[in-house]
């Protein structure tokens, strides 16, 4: 799971399979570390008979397993079956514990449609962005329990997430959705920001005209994308370029030097996109 987790037990012969996610844990300090990390991937599926089973008979576990059943049997609210499991094996602090569990209370609060946005939208953070365009685009397939605004900011984020990935035109469209629903101010402006990311004059004016943008709107618009474009970090990376050039005399070594920069900036970019 990325990192060595210390178990004061010995671990299962047989692992418990989490199905939302593709992952097999061995032990209760593996799946506290899974749940702390992923609070948001958690549905109350977990709160199952089968993980009490897996708890008493894998990890003879009795005592925890008995306290999550009657849990169950209370039909106890989601955050207190999790903080039950996360306190069985004090691979947590309390206060990661408390942390946990209010962030698993505030989910559960949610609907669902709001609660895979939540977790959509954490993926965006974490820069796992084709997994954040899968998990948006899934939402999208059934929307008649969504309420037009939260389609509306579904679809906005999933242009931002074409956005970041410099697919602009997939953006312009997302935006678009997105103020046919929601009626935001912030989706109009993303969607004129796409297309003049995407150098599409014609567009632009197209899409000025039809919502009715004025003269003094639209150049600002213009103006906020130059200046984003232009900005201190876009401009001290075009001076690196020229240092890098005046500092190899030679043509062969500048080329060289450039091709690694390139192939790692190619490497970040194919990290965050696998389409």
């Amino acid at each position: 799971m990325g990192e060595l987790i210390y178990c004061r037990k010995p671990i299962a012969a047989n692992p418990f399979y989490i199905d939302e996610v593709g992952l097999n844990v061995y032990s209760l300090e593996e799946l506290s570390y899974f749940i702390f990390h992923n609070p948001y991937l958690l549905d109350t599926s977990l709160c199952s008979m089968d993980l009490i089973q897996w708890i008493m008979k894998e990890l003879d576990e009795k005592d925890v397993a008995n306290q999550l059943k009657e849990l169950l049997a209370e039909n106890a609210p989601f955050h207190m079956f999790v903080g039950r499991l996360l306190s069985s094996c004090g691979y947590l602090t309390q206060a990661e514990i408390r942390q946990t569990m209010e962030l698993v209370a505030f989910i559960e609060n949610k609907s669902e449609g709001e609660r895979k946005k939540i977790r959509a939208d954490r993926l965006m953070e974490k820069n796992k962005i084709e997994d954040a365009i899968y998990e948006y685009e899934n939402i999208l397939l059934d929307t008649k329990d969504l309420s037009n605004v939260l389609i509306g900011d579904i679809y906005h984020n999933l242009g931002t997430a074409y956005a970041r990935l410099f697919f602009f035109q997939q953006a312009i469209t997302n935006f678009e959705k997105a103020y046919s629903y929601n009626q935001r101010k912030d989706s109009l402006k993303s969607m004129f920001y796409a297309i003049r990311c995407n150098r599409n004059e014609l567009q632009f004016e197209s899409a000025v005209q039809k919502y009715n943008i004025s003269e003094e709107e639209a150049e600002r618009y213009k103006t906020e994308v130059t200046e984003a474009s232009t900005c201190q970090e876009i401009t001290a990376y075009g001076k690196q370029m020229d240092e890098l050039r005046s500092n190899y005399s030679s043509e062969e070594l500048y080329e060289e030097h450039l091709n690694e920069m390139i192939l790692d900036i190619q490497s970040k970019y194919n990290s965050m996109c696998r389409m």
